[in-house]
């Protein structure tokens, strides 16, 4: 029998992959899985195509490598909690294929890459209850899902949502330059600062990154932390607020750095101020995260009125199966 060192040394994940290896009848259920995999990849060769090209090319969409990684780790945690069993989900699995299918036959006639990337979330849904039955479907449910973070929206949908974004941005950071001493005139997206220094805030600073990050941290927490539904709920609504305050203070931060010198307004200092102000972003979810443990402490009180502190535990983890 192994020891503990020795079964630790590979991810559960692999671990359970290997067991079903091993076993002759699961090793079918895993080659059908591999080549229902590539068949799938084949068919949707051209969003995988268009993923990658997005993910090179848009700086908004720069993150999407490391999502399939994310992914799997979800799928690694899941699998730590042992061995699901194989039953039959024929029917949900087809009908998910079937919706996966037909869109992807749409997005030939009427080209919407956004359709055939959503379809083929559903295609990898599909397969995985086709193939190992719904109770897997249920266990690994967040690993898929939480592969549409790396999906890139359409261009026409990000402006309706980033034009928006980009005028309150402005609105409200002149607010706050001019409520703190420094004068500043706004016109639309453009703040003309005293000296007749014009800021712009241009649609890649309209906060767009830093909402698609909090969304997606602020649910991986929320999936991966031992906490009520309202708490959860609570932390991933906030991702919305947290993320333009850090966007506001950077916009702010920029303006009394431009005031300043505009020298430093730009290049490597205007990335490293990006920096900064995410990771403001992170402390406000921090601190919001300590406001809810309190509540949840003093109304919700567990084994000695002691919560544990919101982490990504390692196997011991409250997820619906």
């Amino acid at each position: 029998m192994a020891t503990t060192s020795e079964t630790s040394r590979n991810p559960a994940l692999l671990d359970l992959l290997r067991e079903a290896w091993r076993r002759p009848d699961q090793r079918v259920t895993l080659l059908g899985a591999l080549a229902g995999g590539l068949l799938l990849g084949l068919m949707y060769l051209a969003n995988l195509r268009h993923f990658v090209y997005a993910w090179t090319t848009d700086d908004n969409y720069s993150h999407g490598f490391l999502v399939p990684l994310i992914s799997l780790y979800f799928a690694n945690l899941a699998a730590q909690r042992g061995p699901v069993e194989v039953r039959s989900g024929v029917g949900l699995g087809v009908s998910l294929l079937g919706v996966s299918i037909a869109g992807r036959l749409l997005t030939v006639l009427v080209p919407v890459p956004f359709l055939g990337d959503l379809t083929l979330l559903l295609g990898i849904a599909g397969l995985c209850s086709l193939v190992a039955g719904t109770a897997v479907l249920r266990r690994y449910w967040f690993a898929i899902f939480f592969l549409i973070f790396m999906v890139p929206l359409p261009i026409a949908l990000y402006t309706e949502i980033a034009s928006p974004l980009q005028m309150k941005v402005s609105e409200v950071a002149s607010h706050v330059l001019n409520l703190t001493g420094l004068p500043v005139l706004r016109e639309g997206n453009k703040m003309t600062l005293p000296g007749g220094t014009q800021m712009f805030v241009a649609e890649a600073c309209s906060g767009m990154r830093q909402l698609t990050g909090f969304i997606a941290l602020t649910a991986a927490i929320a999936y991966v932390t031992c906490r009520p539904v309202w708490y959860r709920s609570i932390v991933i609504a906030s991702s919305i607020p947290i993320a333009m305050t850090a966007n506001i203070a950077r916009v702010v931060l920029t303006g009394y750095i431009m005031h300043a010198n505009p020298a430093y307004a730009s290049g490597t200092f205007h990335t490293a101020e990006g920096l900064i102000m995410m990771g403001f972003g992170l402390a406000l979810l921090r601190v919001e995260c300590w406001v809810l443990d309190q509540v949840v402490a003093l109304f919700e009180p567990v084994e000695g009125n002691t919560v544990s502190e919101p982490s990504f535990p390692r196997s011991s983890v409250g997820m619906p199966s």
